[in-house]
């Protein structure tokens, strides 16, 4: 600043103005000074995390004791928000593993469970009177990857009609002919009006829901890694679907097993609360890493 120019200022002129300027400009140098130093306080200083310590990893379900937990060090900047610190070690222990975890990443509060962790929690929480129905279907001819657990479906079954034998009026008449019998009558009826999908297999048999848990516990680039790869396309593809049903239904279902073809429509889920409970955000995601595969 020129001081020369201050002398010529005459009173009333706009030196008020001038000055809130300075002292604003002034404010946002040392601000940005503040932060700028806080942020570079923040990269060098390291936050000590509770590590995975056994090389071959933590199974699932197994039990945290202090050999199997270790100290490590994190920038403060790469500190995310459920991380074990290690000075609260003592809160995760005795706790259990709720899957796999690997050598020597961060433990986090939400990977460990105070009970034994159960795979299929829903069977605990399938009504006694309640069956467990599997049926093979068709994965392009019921909607592909829209068709997900928690949705409702009607399912109709399609036979031949064994009933096709000549009655006693067309046997008298002379002009009746019996080729027509040969022609193969098919009926189709609805097995099942409203069901619900608890589940969903893949050709393996695997519970692509169980799957989805697996993926969704991964760390981000980890997941994405997996959620691109042929394999994850493929063991996500169902290939049957599993039902809670009645034992009407159940019995239903047999007498029609053995002669019949079956059709699935997904039926709408305006005030489904089965599916906005089952639906977590991975399985949207998963949904469009698939259609990116496919484009």
């Amino acid at each position: 600043m020129d001081i020369n120019s201050l002398k010529h200022i005459k009173p009333g002129s706009n030196l008020p103005k001038k000055i809130a300027a300075i002292l604003v400009s002034v404010l946002v140098v040392i601000a940005s000074f503040s932060y700028l130093n806080s942020v570079n306080s923040d990269a060098k200083e390291v936050v000590e995390i509770a590590v995975v310590k056994p090389s071959e990893g933590i199974p699932e379900k197994e039990l945290l004791t202090e050999s199997l937990i270790k100290k490590g060090k994190i920038l403060k900047t790469d500190f995310k928000e459920g991380m074990v610190t290690y000075d609260k070690v003592n809160e995760v222990l005795n706790k259990y593993a709720a899957y796999f975890l690997r050598h020597d990443t961060p433990i986090y509060y939400d990977q460990l469970s105070d009970s034994v962790p159960v795979k299929h929690e829903w069977l605990y929480e399938l009504p006694k009177e309640s069956e467990v129905l599997t049926i093979p279907y068709d994965y392009d001819k019921c909607g592909g990857e829209i068709l997900a657990p928690g949705d409702y479906v009607r399912v109709r079954v399609t036979y031949e009609d064994t009933d096709n034998s000549p009655s006693e009026a067309t046997d008298m008449n002379p002009y009746f002919n019996t080729s027509s019998l040969n022609k193969k009558k098919y009926v189709t009826e609805v097995l099942f009006d409203r069901i619900l999908v608890k589940d969903m297999l893949n050709s393996k048999g695997q519970s692509i829901s169980e799957i989805l848990k697996e993926v969704s516990r991964l760390g981000e680039e980890e997941r994405k890694a997996v959620m691109e790869s042929k394999e994850f396309m493929q063991n996500v593809q169902a290939k049957s679907l599993v039902f809670e049903a009645t034992p009407e239904q159940v019995d239903k279902y047999t007498k029609s097993n053995s002669h019949g073809t079956f059709t699935f429509t997904i039926l709408s889920r305006m005030d489904n609360t089965n599916f906005i409970e089952q639906m977590s955000t991975i399985d949207k995601e998963v949904k469009g890493w698939t259609n990116n595969g496919k484009e």
